[in-house]
């Protein structure tokens, strides 16, 4: 009989059911009239008058079986109760004797009661478990969507470095860009090891990324939260209102630079006209030579604008061969010596002794048009008491590097990258000679057409350097 009970019990689905199995296991010690059952959420049954709801209320604070006669009927009184919480009470009508009833009755009754409000009270537990879960699953499903309806991504990595968590703009992010998702791993790594914020802005395939990772704990461990927003537009936005400021400095100062040699072009020509019969051979030449020098001046400045202007729209001619840099870099030395010794300073060329050719691929009107920029911006910069240039060359495993060195002051390291931007020009190089700020930026461009690179090196000196690769990596592309 108990394990019948046991078993109904169990697959009971409601409060009601356990009760009524409950009910009908207790007609096989007692003569049952009538019965009710009231809890906080369940009542039924026969309705109570208020001796009996009292007596109800007693025997569920005091967790006490209890038989009392009220009217016409012995009336007992069945708690049910978790080490928690009240859960109810079964208030059963007897025509028994109450003398009659054991105390293993009792105690049988006792103990079906407490079983009863086991289940019950797992029964509960179970609904609330579920109830919990949907609503876990359901706040889940909807910052899911919140996540996925999101313009930047997202994607949540435990301690094992396992994706938790990605949403629909990472993952159509990452599906072709391995590259970019190892750049977000290596910021998840530096979170995950030194439990710090960390964020960046990524450029990648010309696109530019700002990536937030904040590492979280939670009850299930350490997790770090990573965030990328896509900010090209923002960046292309600031990159075109700094050109747009660039090209007016830029139009101000090729306005200068164009005003200055044509004003002592046409100085000099109009007193060549009004004063031809009276000037002496020696005054003519020195005129004639001042209006050359700032024709070629003029010359040199609408090339570099014409250069960069091809360069930029990848119209720019190049002829690519193998060649000897060591014989470019002399060429140049050779024929800007007596520019230099006009101007007092000292030039020349350091090449090592066991190094007999230095093949690149490479057009060699184009890195000699390098090698002449820099040497005649540290003729023209040099501020040493007494300057000295030299052209130097070392061979490395894999390329060889360039370099021209002059004794001016070093450029500051917070300017050394903006010197390669087109049209910029720093306060101080205003100050001390005139030009349109696309040099550097040509020589730049140059480089990276040769699968090379330029950069600028020296704490108290100032030394431009360049390199280019070994290999004939024209033959192998």
């Amino acid at each position: 009989m108990l394990s019948s009970f046991t078993l109904r019990l169990n697959i009971a689905e409601t409060v009601r059911a356990c009760v009524e199995e409950l009910k009908k296991i207790s007609s096989n010690f007692f003569d049952i009239s009538w019965f009710s059952y009231i809890s906080d959420k369940d009542k039924f049954g026969e309705k109570l008058n208020s001796q009996t709801l009292d007596f109800a209320n007693w025997a569920i604070h005091k967790h006490r079986l209890s038989i009392t006669p009220i009217g016409n009927f012995v009336v007992l009184f069945v708690p049910l109760f978790s080490r928690t919480k009240n859960l109810g009470v079964l208030i059963m009508g007897i025509k028994s004797d109450v003398n009659h009833i054991t105390r293993g009755i009792i105690d049988i009754e006792s103990f079906l009661a407490f079983e009863t409000s086991m289940v019950i009270e797992n029964m509960k537990l179970t609904k609330e478990l579920v109830k919990r879960n949907e609503e876990v699953v359901e706040a889940k499903y909807y910052l899911e969507n919140v996540l996925n309806s999101l313009k930047y991504a997202v994607v949540v990595e435990d301690i094992y470095r396992n994706e938790e968590f990605s949403n629909l703009p990472y993952r159509a992010l990452i599906k072709d860009n391995t590259e970019l998702k190892e750049q977000v791993k290596e910021m998840v790594n530096i979170s995950f090891v030194d439990r710090v914020e960390v964020s960046n802005e990524i450029e990648n395939d010309k696109n530019f990324y700002s990536v937030h990772v904040v590492p979280v704990e939670l009850s299930s461990g350490l997790k770090v939260v990573a965030s990328i927003q896509d900010i090209t537009n923002t960046k292309e936005l600031e990159r075109l209102q700094k050109i747009n400021r660039m090209k007016n400095d830029f139009v101000a100062s090729i306005s200068h630079e164009l005003k200055t040699p044509l004003s002592a072009i046409l100085a000099y020509s109009e007193t060549i006209l009004d004063s031809i019969g009276e000037l002496d051979a020696e005054t003519l030449k020195q005129f004639v030579g001042t209006i050359k020098n700032e024709g070629e001046h003029l010359q040199s400045i609408v090339s570099d604008m014409l250069d960069f202007s091809k360069l930029e729209s990848d119209s720019f001619p190049m002829n690519f061969r193998r060649i000897d840099l060591i014989k470019v870099l002399k060429e140049s030395q050779e024929g800007l010596k007596a520019r230099a010794m006009e101007n007092g300073i000292k030039f020349g060329i350091s090449i090592p002794q066991n190094l007999v050719n230095a093949y690149v691929t490479a057009d060699p009107k184009r890195i000699r048009q390098v090698v002449d920029n820099l040497v005649v911006n540290a003729f023209k910069y040099n501020d040493n008491l007494s300057p000295e240039v030299i052209i130097k060359l070392r061979e490395k495993e894999d390329e060889y590097v360039s370099e021209v060195y002059d004794n001016g002051i070093s450029i500051p390291v917070e300017e050394r990258k903006k010197i390669f931007q087109k049209f910029y020009r720093m306060e101080t190089m205003k100050a001390k000679a005139s030009g349109t700020g696309l040099g550097l930026a040509l020589a730049k461009e140059i480089m990276e057409k040769h699968h090379g690179r330029i950069w600028v090196e020296g704490q108290d000196v100032c030394i431009f350097k360049f390199s280019l690769p070994k290999k004939d990596w024209l033959s192998q592309s």
